[in-house]
């Protein structure tokens, strides 16, 4: 019984590492096992304050997200309604395509929220410049829409950059 209470008294209390004798921090999440009550208030302080800022930073990865879904969606129904006044195969094509790819990217933004983001970002700037290319009254039709979209998806890219460096 007696090794017991040694091992635990050399165990962080919060991730269980071996604690090298005579430390006052745990050598693998910081916390400070041997410290005073002020330095433990701060660890957990701290703590919180990280949860909160990926908890934050996990909503707007969502809104993001969600966005890719929506952009999936709308290119798909102005697709079919395209296709029907134009009675254009490929307009029709392009934008399954296009929904696919958004759709994919937000599955995929679970996973690698950055990468599909930034590749969905990327996406849309790429056919609005098309777009523009083709029709130049396209710039200023949906101006506001087009805004809103990049700047969610600008946010979910921040917020999985922010992530990925902690």
């Amino acid at each position: 019984m007696e090794e017991d209470t040694v091992i635990k008294l050399l165990e962080c209390s919060i991730c269980k590492t071996i604690l090298s004798s005579g430390s006052v921090y745990c050598s693998n999440c910081g916390f400070p096992e041997n410290g005073t009550e002020k330095e433990v208030a701060i660890f957990h302080a701290k703590k919180v304050m990280e949860n909160r800022k990926i908890k934050d930073a996990d909503d707007k990865i969502k809104s993001a997200r969600n966005t890719l879904y929506v952009m999936s969606g709308i290119s798909l129904v102005f697709g079919v309604i395209l296709f029907f006044t134009m009675d254009d195969v490929s307009i029709l094509i392009t934008n399954i395509v296009l929904s696919i790819i958004y759709l994919v990217l937000a599955f995929w933004s679970s996973q690698k929220p950055l990468m599909a983001l930034l590749l969905g970002l990327l996406l849309y700037l790429t056919t609005i410049i098309i777009s523009a290319v083709v029709d130049p009254t396209t710039i200023i039709k949906g101006f506001l829409w087009k805004i809103l979209i990049i700047a969610y998806l600008g946010k979910g890219i921040y917020s999985a950059s922010a992530i990925r460096k902690q």
